[in-house]
């Protein structure tokens, strides 16, 4: 059984000017990021305008992807959606295809409680081998609902519940899921703002989106952690920090489009109602993206 550890890329899906899927891009994406020394990829997540996918499209992707990469990737695929049935339907495609494992956002849009969120899981769990890995997804800037360390515990106690991807700027809520599950299941941080203190406090990666254009900034703090050179780590954080702010912490997903063509890439765009940059960001973006290459790369 697979787990995701050290820096997981949660990958954007190119389109072209028209909205549609651009295969050729996703496959350059790729391409780069594994050479790069990217090793675990998070398809099909917020990033990847995942929700902005029909679920016949969402199968195309995962599929091109799994069979693209091969033996030089990980894929773990977010197959999390506002219905159950739908969920499972896509989780028995993410094991079908060869994915070496799946992460599910909570239910999102209505209300849910803690009882609901746990029955959804447990559904999730179920409908997939019990060796086949499942992460929890918690999201709630997003989802609106807050999936909490109780309910972790609960369902951290099933077979293929392996870990969690918590995306909030909380070491509170961190060290809780550490400190209150078993040592064998992975908390994987997904805010880079407080990665170093994650990551030492004991999460076992990071899901970041950042890496999708720099990804050789995240390689060399894993590598500097595990040298234990704590002040080279150090360094990287302010930088992985400055770069943060300059793709929008991910708010705006045209900025981590925009930037990879400022990295050679072809235009990629995003998908409706999402816009592209003005060009007043557009030149701010292309500046700041060259000092950053300029100074750490």
């Amino acid at each position: 059984m697979k787990k995701m550890k050290d820096l997981i890329v949660p990958t954007i899906t190119p389109f072209n000017e028209k909205g549609k899927i651009d295969p050729e891009g996703i496959k350059t994406h790729f391409d780069f990021l594994i050479k790069a020394g990217v090793k675990d990829f998070y398809i099909l997540g917020t990033t990847g305008e995942v929700f902005l996918m029909d679920i016949e499209e969402r199968k195309i992707v995962a599929e091109l992807i799994v069979k693209y990469v091969g033996d030089r990737g990980n894929i773990f695929i977010q197959i999390g959606s506002i219905s159950t049935k739908e969920a499972c339907d896509l989780a028995r495609h993410a094991e079908g295809i060869g994915a070496v494992g799946i992460g599910a956002i909570t239910p999102f849009y209505y209300n849910v409680s803690q009882q609901e969120m746990e029955g959804y899981y447990l559904e999730i769990a179920k409908s997939v081998s019990d060796n086949f890995p499942v992460y929890l997804y918690n999201l709630p800037g997003c989802s609106r609902n807050d999936l909490l360390p109780e309910t972790v515990s609960k369902l951290a106690e099933i077979k293929n519940i392996v870990g969690i991807k918590n995306s909030m700027e909380d070491m509170l809520r961190l060290s809780r899921l550490i400190d209150e599950t078993p040592d064998d299941f992975e908390v994987i941080i997904g805010s880079d703002n407080i990665l170093m203190p994650a990551i030492l406090y004991g999460a076992k990666g990071s899901v970041s989106g950042n890496a999708n254009v720099f990804p050789e900034v995240f390689i060399e703090f894993y590598q500097a952690i595990k040298r234990k050179n704590y002040d080279k780590a150090h360094e990287i954080q302010v930088i992985i920090r400055n770069i943060a702010g300059v793709l929008k912490y991910g708010t705006n997903l045209a900025y981590f489009k925009q930037a990879l063509v400022y990295r050679g890439f072809k235009p990629s765009f995003t998908r409706k109602p999402l816009l592209g940059l003005g060009q007043n960001e557009k030149n701010r973006l292309s500046n700041e993206v060259k000092e950053i290459i300029k100074n750490y790369l």
